[in-house]
């Protein structure tokens, strides 16, 4: 009469869990080989979107801030150039005309250490304009000014100062537009240059195939 099976006399139970190991050639629980599957490539589409996106908002605004201010800058260095053009030199006397609600300014050479000073006399007492520094080249020196002034009452200004000293009219609307569009130009243009590269790199990134771990030697 046969003797009744018994699991544990002949080894491990095939049934048990972590007995079987399958072989090179014999299919486990996640087919031939016993590996999992690699993990589902993951979607990259909102990356590639949005990397498109700041690359034209980035080129649109480079190019519209580098291109305003460039407009801008030439315009109001136009403005304070055209006002030099009239100036005239104090060494140590002279006399103008200026009309109510004109501006002008006091410019010494850029190469003098003490500022000099000046008296002016007229029809009615002047008053401080902007504190605006503005500078151009006069006769082959580049002069910077150190005051302003607004005229009330129209009338001949008599100046009398301590040392040369070139008077110019001056344009506050103009000096603000050739600093703010070289502002726009540098800032404008850099925050537009760092969206494009932003955006031009999560382009890259999204369009790089994903890689697949290579399963471990056995």
């Amino acid at each position: 009469m046969g003797q009744p099976y018994d699991p544990g006399s002949s080894g491990a139970n095939p049934y048990q869990p972590g007995a079987y190991q399958p072989g090179p050639n014999q299919p486990g629980p996640y087919g031939y080989g016993g590996y999992p599957p690699p993990p589902p490539p993951k979607d990259r589409k909102g990356m590639r979107l949005w990397g498109k996106i700041l690359t034209v908002v980035g080129i649109v605004i480079l190019v519209a801030s580098v291109a305003i201010g460039v407009v801008l800058a030439v315009s109001g260095i136009g403005q304070v150039v055209d006002q030099a053009e009239q100036a005239f030199v104090v060494d140590p006397r002279a006399e103008h005309r200026y009309d109510a609600g004109d501006t002008f300014a006091l410019f010494r050479p850029d190469n003098t250490a003490a500022t000099p000073s000046c008296e002016i006399t007229g029809p009615a007492a002047l008053e401080r304009g902007s504190d605006v520094t503005a500078e151009f080249p006069y006769d082959g020196t580049q002069v910077q000014s150190f005051e302003s002034f607004e005229v009330v009452e129209a009338g001949t200004y008599s100046f009398v100062c301590s040392d040369r000293v070139v008077v110019a009219s001056i344009d506050i609307g103009g000096i603000f537009s050739g600093v703010g569009g070289v502002l726009l130009a540098v800032f404008g243009g850099g925050f537009g240059g760092v969206l494009m590269l932003i955006g031009i790199v999560l382009w890259v990134i999204a369009g790089r195939k994903p890689r697949t771990a290579s399963p471990p030697a056995p």
